[in-house]
Parts: C-alpha cells; structure tokens; sequence
C-alpha cells in the first residue's frame, strides 16, 4: 500500500502535516476526514531506498549522538526566543542538518498538530529519544519550563559529547601508529625481501634464517590470514553466544570492575555518567525515584546497573538514596559521601553536578595518563620489530657479497 505525504486543515483550524498510507490518495483523504482532518495536498511519499550518493555514509552510533544534541540544541533556542512549539518544529524541519532529523521532526509536528504532547510524541521514537530525555521533558511539561529544560537537556548531551570526543581523540595518535607500522612491516616483507630472495635462488646459495622465514611468511600470507580471521570468527561467535546468557554478562561485567587499572576507570565513567543524568533530572523537576529509574539506563555495567536497581528499590522504600547506594552499589566511598552533604544540605541537584564534573576530570587524567605510558611504549615496541626487520635484510644484503667470493 503506498505512502502519502499530506498537509491538512483540522478542526479548530490548525495545521497538521504528516504521512497515511492509504489505497489512492482519494482512500487517504477519506481516512484523514475521519481523524478530523481536512486534507489540501496529497503527494506520494518518496521511496525510502535513498539514493548512495544522498545517503549517510557514517551514521552510526556516535553521530546519532551528535545529531540528537544538535537537534536539541535548536529546539532550545527557538523555545529560549519564545517561538510556539508549532514553529518551532518547522523551522527545525527546514533547517535541520541531518535528513534523518528533519524527518523526526516532520513526524512530531504532525503529533504536535494532532493534539499529542511533545513527550508523547517522543515516546514514538524511542529508538532515538531514551529514556532520560523523556523524563525530562514529560517533567518540563508539567511544571510549564520545556524551554528551561531542553536547555538542561542540550548541555547534557553536548557534555556527553565533550567526553566522548576526548576519549577518541586520546586514541587517534596510537591508531595512527599502530597503522603506520603495520604499513611498513607489509613494505618490507611485501617489497623488499622478495627481491632479496631472488639473488639466493639465483645464486644456489641458502638464504639466511631470517630471510627464509619472512619469505615463508610472504608465500603463505593468504592461508595465515585464512587461519586467523576463521579462528577470529569463532571466537566472536563463542563469545557472542556466551555473551547471551544473562549470568556469564553478569560475571564478565564484575570481573571488569574488580580489574585492577581499568575496573577503576570504568567505575569512575559510570559514576560520572549517572550522575550527570541523575543531576539534570532533579534540576528539571523530575522525582528522585523516577529520575534515579531514568538515571539507570544510562549505565553499562550490568553489575552496577544491578546494584543501583536494588538501591531504587531501597529508595521507593523510604531509605536515603546515600544509604541505599552505600549498601547496594560499588560506588566509591567519595561519591557516596558527596551525595550525603547534597541530601543533608538539600542540594542533592547540584552536588550530583559536582560529583560528575569532578569525576568527569579524574578520568581524564586516567586517559591521560595511560596514553602517556602506552604511546612510548607502542612506539619502542614498532621500533624493535621493524628494527629487527631491518637488520636481518641488511644482514642478508650484506651477505651477498659473500656470494661473489670465489
């Protein structure tokens, strides 16, 4: 059944836009008179096979991310100047970097106009709006402040982003390294020892040791990666059917934080992360049990996801949240003690803020660190290899002299 796109009257007068599927468009007009609509134009909607040369070619996790805070950032903005949602809503149709958002927000302008609230018409896509974000805005809507809260809601994201980004770009001069050497190891073992090899056989005289393995290496190069991606393959497909049982996650994810460097590093993300989250929820007016239940999903570990689940249950029960994620959670004892002072002092909202921006910047200087003590490590560990390289093919060219001795 096709796709129509149509603009349409309601009853009080109101614009509505959106997309019906309908028979003909004459069968879409008549499903849309019995909605209450009155449509004026009809036209097919365009295929969803997007061209390749139109397509988003790196559209992945990270830059939905970075879409949803640009998004976000807009609507704050436009609701800042005092704009009504409506139009809002079309201003960012029209001007809206990625299609996919443009299209997100055509869709909720068409709830909009329907009479469904802002959340409720998130809500349809959750896929793109998690579950913090409509706490949020669901919490805006009934204390009137969506303006105040989308604002909240763009420096959350675009915070999430400035840690992210840096955690990547820690990791940019390593990976460049690390590809720069393998493309010289190729070189020699590709190029140049090949035709060193040529000047043995030519001769009839044994190739050195190191030679002669690095041309076993060049000759059977295809079935050595035949073997490794088949035994890579197997391993993920192990580990991806180990990985689906619940208590095998479980354990693994226990295991990470007991780790003795990185359970460190990832315990202080996680605390930095909830939060974060947990702390903008409070500052919008949301209830702590519901924020914290909202605050959980941004978490990873499934073993501290676990222990803060129990600590919610805690909290519905009338225990102080310090209490309940002192005695159910591996919190460290400086995140707990903080939360105390905020609920003592009845600032937990800002003390949250603290906490993560203080832990934000501890892990940071973790990276730091590590990349500090791993960069001058991979760089003499790719110094010794391809060194090791290089000396066995100058030994190997110096030996052809030897060759033409009588």
């Amino acid at each position: 059944m096709p796709t129509f796109r149509y603009r349409a009257y309601g009853t009080h007068g109101e614009l509505a836009e959106g997309s019906i599927d309908g028979a003909s468009p004459e069968a879409a007009g008549d499903l849309l008179f019995l909605q209450g609509l009155s449509a004026f134009q009809m036209r097919t909607a365009e295929s969803s096979a997007t061209p390749w040369w139109r397509r988003e070619l790196f559209a992945g996790q990270g830059s939905r991310h970075a879409e949803l805070a640009a998004f976000t950032r807009e609507l704050a903005t436009l609701g800042a100047a005092e704009i009504p949602l409506d139009d809002t809503l079309r201003i960012v149709c029209e001007q809206a970097i990625s299609p996919r958002m443009r299209a997100i927000a055509a869709r909720l302008l068409a709830d909009v106009m329907n009479g469904s609230t802002l959340s409720d018409a998130m809500q349809k896509h959750g896929n793109i709006f998690p579950a913090d974000y409509l706490s949020m805005v669901r919490a805006g809507e009934i204390g009137g402040r969506v303006g105040e809260v989308l604002e909240e809601l763009a420096e959350l994201l675009e915070r999430r982003l400035e840690v992210r980004g840096r955690l990547n770009s820690s990791l940019i001069y390593p990976t460049v390294l690390v590809v720069m050497a393998l493309a010289s190891l190729a070189i020699i073992i590709g190029g140049l020892v090949p035709s060193i090899a040529g000047i043995f056989v030519g001769s009839g005289k044994p190739m050195p040791s190191g030679i002669a393995f690095l041309v076993a290496l060049h000759a059977m190069w295809l079935e050595i990666l035949t073997v490794a991606l088949s035994l890579a393959a197997l391993a993920a497909i192990a580990a991806l059917a180990a990985l689906r049982r619940p208590a095998v996650r479980l354990g693994l994810d226990r295991a990470q934080l007991r780790a003795p460097v990185l359970g460190a590093f990832i315990l202080q993300q996680e605390t930095a992360r909830f939060a974060r989250t947990l702390g903008t929820l409070l500052k919008a007016g949301v209830p702590l049990f519901q924020a914290a239940t909202s605050a959980r999903t941004v978490i990873g570990n499934r073993h501290l996801a676990a222990g803060i689940d129990a600590a919610i249950e805690k909290v519905r029960e009338g225990v102080a949240l310090n209490r309940a994620l002192q005695s159910a959670t591996p919190l460290p004892p400086i995140a707990v003690r903080m939360i105390s002072i905020g609920e003592e002092a009845g600032k937990l909202d800002r003390m949250l803020m603290r906490l993560a921006a203080a832990f934000e910047a501890q892990g940071q200087r973790s990276v730091d660190r590590f990349m500090t003590i791993l960069t001058p490590l991979l760089t003499v560990v790719i110094a010794v290899l391809v060194g090791s390289l290089i000396i066995t093919v100058m030994n190997a060219i110096l030996s052809i002299n030897d060759l033409a001795a009588p």
